[in-house]
């Protein structure tokens, strides 16, 4: 395999579902930039982009929006998210930088303030085809190699539930049934770095990795009672 199109909704409207139907009292996000997946939080939220060019309203009708530009590596240094957002992270959508690396940081350092059924979505996780995985921007649809996280939480944390959905244009992962006192990525992290900084995708074998995935469409969460049989907040 060659390819993979994603089929299903875009992730924007995966995400608002999350929102509609679960409604999380709390949400976080990296990677705000325009303000389109923030722009569809209705609750106490906490924002991190080293450049916001926001072009939805910053507040919308929550009660509370917190917005920091700085990287997420500083914001997690000078921040405690649980104590701003007055409660542990129910929703978070991590679309930083798109790189293996800082994703699974992200990773590591948002599940700390999460419930076990917490939800974290990943985004650009499943690209379209090898090309898409440079780590360098391109100027086509790009994902970095940010793919890399998936079968790293498959090895080390094993007790996650992850779902991997269809979403339009390159997935959405949605991670469950978390542990924030579970510190094997963080205890191992130099050591998965050593082993996969410079693992290529097309070494790994695209087939393989789709595989490995079990995709889901997106229209078996069409409904409330669908997202619920994954989800509950």
């Amino acid at each position: 395999m060659d390819q993979y199109d994603h089929k299903g909704i875009t992730h924007y409207q995966l995400l608002d579902k999350f929102h509609r139907e679960l409604g999380p009292r709390t949400y976080f996000e990296v990677g705000t930039l325009q303000g389109g997946t923030l722009s569809l939080s209705r609750c106490r939220t906490v924002c991190v982009d080293p450049a916001f060019q926001i072009k939805e309203s910053p507040t919308g009708e929550r009660e509370a929006t917190m917005l920091f530009q700085k990287t997420s590596d500083r914001f997690f240094q000078d921040h405690n998210v649980t104590a701003l957002l007055g409660g542990p992270v129910e929703l978070a959508f991590l679309d930083g930088l798109h790189e293996a690396e800082t994703l699974l940081r992200d990773f590591i350092n948002i599940e700390k303030h999460c419930k076990p059924n917490s939800v974290v979505c990943l985004h650009d996780c499943v690209p379209m085809d090898v090309g898409q995985t440079v780590r360098a921007i391109n100027g086509g649809l790009w994902t970095g190699d940010v793919w890399k996280v998936l079968p790293i939480l498959k090895e080390f944390r094993p007790d996650i539930d992850i779902h991997i959905f269809d979403a339009y244009p390159t997935g959405l992962v949605c991670c469950t049934n978390l542990d924030p006192a579970n510190d094997a990525l963080e205890k191992n992290y130099s050591a998965i770095w050593r082993k996969w900084a410079k693992t290529e995708l097309g070494e790994y074998g695209f087939g393989r990795f789709i595989e490995e995935c079990n995709i889901l469409p997106t229209s078996t969460v069409s409904t409330a009672e669908d997202l619920r049989r994954y989800f509950w907040l």
